[in-house]
């Protein structure tokens, strides 16, 4: 995709030099000043030369955006890519709309950062960003628009109540005890130490050594029934208590009124798998 167009307009120190100088020619014609005149060209080369080098440190920089931000709703939403420069010429302070400003060596990449304050939950599509320089007097802002980036956002985790008790249904085994039965699936949960990894390194299928006699923990199902008020305070309440089964390392699943439930497991990409339910919920 060609890159947007880079506009320059002066900064509020801009136009007070170009005031500067038009009162210095205004003074020079009225007093017939040559020192003044030579004063005010200066000022005035000064101005157009910064304006051309500020509008060149943007010329060329390739924006590479990283991974799909994510944050709760209300907190900070951290937005990350790289800028590479490919013609071998260093780049002094670019920014990402107003975060901190980089340097770019030449024939490399520098990372950029913006924080913004996440919007409400959902897929939201953050827009306007930029890639601002000032280099190199603060006279004049370069500005090159850059695509819209989307952003996962989950529900504010808040609520009262406690974490629901455990269902008497077991959720999956998680010690080896018994006779070996044989193999089976890999399920969220399962102990990396009961991984066939044989099986995995001949075709790949993830699969776990599965024993008789082994009782797994009771299942802990975080369900959108157990919660009152709207679906927003209920969605809080879940990403709530997502967050805290998984703080103490309990096993847990996800039951909502919108698709098949997620099946008891932990670990980080489980949260993440319920997190992005959450998100998601009522959302086509």
């Amino acid at each position: 995709m060609k890159p947007a167009r880079i506009v320059l307009a002066p900064t509020a120190a801009g136009v007070f030099m170009l005031l500067a100088v038009l009162a210095l020619l205004a003074t020079a014609i009225n007093y017939g000043n040559n020192l003044v005149f030579a004063l005010a060209f200066v000022l005035l080369s000064v101005m157009l030369s910064s304006g051309w080098q500020c509008r060149r440190n943007l010329v060329g920089l390739e924006w590479l955006p990283a991974a799909m931000p994510m944050a709760f709703a209300g907190e900070t939403v951290n937005v990350v890519g790289s800028v590479r420069e490919t013609s071998g010429r260093r780049r002094e302070a670019v920014s990402l709309r107003g975060g901190a400003a980089a340097i770019v060596p030449a024939s490399d990449a520098a990372t950029l950062e913006l924080p913004l304050t996440a919007p409400a939950r959902g897929k939201r599509k953050i827009a306007g960003l930029r890639l601002v320089s000032l280099h190199p007097l603060g006279l004049w802002r370069a500005q090159r628009a850059l695509p819209t980036v989307e952003a996962l956002i989950y529900p504010r985790p808040q609520g009262e109540r406690p974490l629901p008790g455990r269902a008497p249904n077991p959720a999956h085994r998680q010690r080896e005890s018994g006779d070996w039965r044989g193999l089976r699936a890999y399920a969220p949960g399962d102990s990396p130490r009961r991984v066939n990894w044989r099986v995995y390194a001949r075709g790949g299928e993830l699969t776990v050594n599965d024993f008789d006699g082994g009782k797994g923990g009771a299942a802990l199902w975080l369900d959108a029934a157990a919660c009152a008020g709207e679906v927003e305070s209920r969605l809080s309440q879940l990403c709530q208590w997502v967050c805290e089964a998984e703080r103490q390392g309990l096993e847990y699943g996800l039951r909502l009124d919108d698709g098949a439930p997620l099946p008891p497991g932990r670990g980080r990409a489980h949260r993440q798998a319920c997190l992005k339910r959450l998100a998601l919920y009522g959302e086509t």
